[in-house]
């Protein structure tokens, strides 16, 4: 027994005496293993509190007890153990000799094994840069049997290739449905946009859309629009963009209504929020009168959550809302309010 609690003690001293070490301004000693400094923090691994980060600027000194690999603020990169002397100084001893300096001039360290961290988060912007496309099909089906008959089917693809400042997609839309033998959709749509920013807030867009609808008797519909955009937040967790600009109108409808014509005002909004476990919420709001008559207009709003599937990173859920508003309907209904659960496939 008392030889076990000996060999306890003296690993415990090992460890402590292996141990790389942290001393505050206030002289407070900190052991553990530093894992790198980077941007003014010293990160460190601890046995008893976890990982902790502890602002370099309230550091004296601090110490290795293996190689690491130093850079200091004037460019000089050096390899090896680093010593605290009895003054407070840094001392870098490596094959090409020994470096005394102090804690404020060291920029970054990190394991010899491991990249400058400068070095790391260069590659991981240039990636993010980079242009990539990504394509989204998604599937709605549902139907009911009894004294009702329905049947809905609605299918979407997109496609866009997107850096962080600009986006280029491509969509194509399907509805499909019938209660008791009755057509109660059939509308076909497709287009394309492109939107840049160049600067933190200001940008530009252009739109264009194709569309059919049977059951509001539209034959043919052509939206088209472009102007400013107003990226208002961008962060990593959310995102509120508002447009605004000019753009013209066509529709041809098939019950002998007149075709119609008209530039229009284009204006929208587009919101983005990411939760937790990377649940999405994504809220859009079109508005496009008439530039000769205001009464004359049409409102979209498409409101949706999407969810993943288990533990995969393609399958998703997407439930949510949309409404379509015309004041001058070719059919009897200005608003149409259709509710939805689609399920959705993503890939590179």
């Amino acid at each position: 027994m008392k030889t076990l609690r000996l060999t306890t003690l003296l690993l415990a001293a090992a460890s402590l005496s292996q141990a790389d070490s942290v001393i505050t301004n206030d002289g407070a000693k900190l052991t553990g293993t530093i894992t790198r400094i980077d941007q003014g923090v010293i990160h460190m691994d601890t046995p008893y509190a976890g990982s902790l980060q502890i602002k370099q600027e309230q550091v004296a000194s601090f110490q290795t007890d293996t190689p690491v690999v130093v850079r200091l603020e004037s460019g000089t990169v050096m390899s090896g153990p680093v010593q605290s002397t009895e003054t407070g100084k840094l001392k870098i001893e490596s094959s090409d000799g020994i470096l005394e300096t102090s804690t404020a001039k060291v920029i970054a360290s990190w394991a010899p094994t491991e990249e400058d961290p400068d070095i790391v988060r260069l590659r991981a912007e240039q990636e993010a840069m980079q242009r990539k496309w990504k394509y989204r099909g998604s599937l709605d089906l549902t139907g009911k049997a009894g004294n009702t008959e329905k049947l809905n089917i609605g299918g979407q693809f997109e496609a866009e290739l997107k850096s962080p400042n600009d986006e280029l997609k491509f969509h194509a839309e399907y509805e499909q449905g019938k209660e008791n033998g009755n057509k109660t959709d059939d509308r076909i749509a497709g287009g394309s946009s492109y939107e840049s920013f160049y600067s933190e807030t200001y940008g530009w867009y252009v739109r264009t859309q194709l569309e059919t609808d049977k059951i509001d008797n539209i034959d043919l519909r052509s939206t088209s629009g472009a102007g400013i955009s107003y990226r208002l937040i961008n962060n990593d967790t959310q995102t509120l963009i508002a447009r605004s600009g000019l753009g013209y109108r066509y529709t041809a409808y098939d019950n002998g209504k007149p075709n119609e014509s008209s530039p229009t005002i284009d204006l929208s909004l587009e919101h983005t929020y990411t939760f937790k476990d990377d649940i999405y919420m994504q809220n859009s709001l079109t508005y496009v009168p008439s530039f000769d008559d205001y009464g004359v207009y049409t409102i979209v709003h498409d409101s949706g959550i999407e969810i993943p599937v288990g533990n995969s990173d393609n399958w998703k859920i997407r439930i949510g809302m949309k409404n379509d508003y015309e004041s001058e309907p070719a059919a009897e209904k200005h608003l149409d309010t259709s509710y939805y659960t689609k399920m959705i496939y993503t890939w590179d």
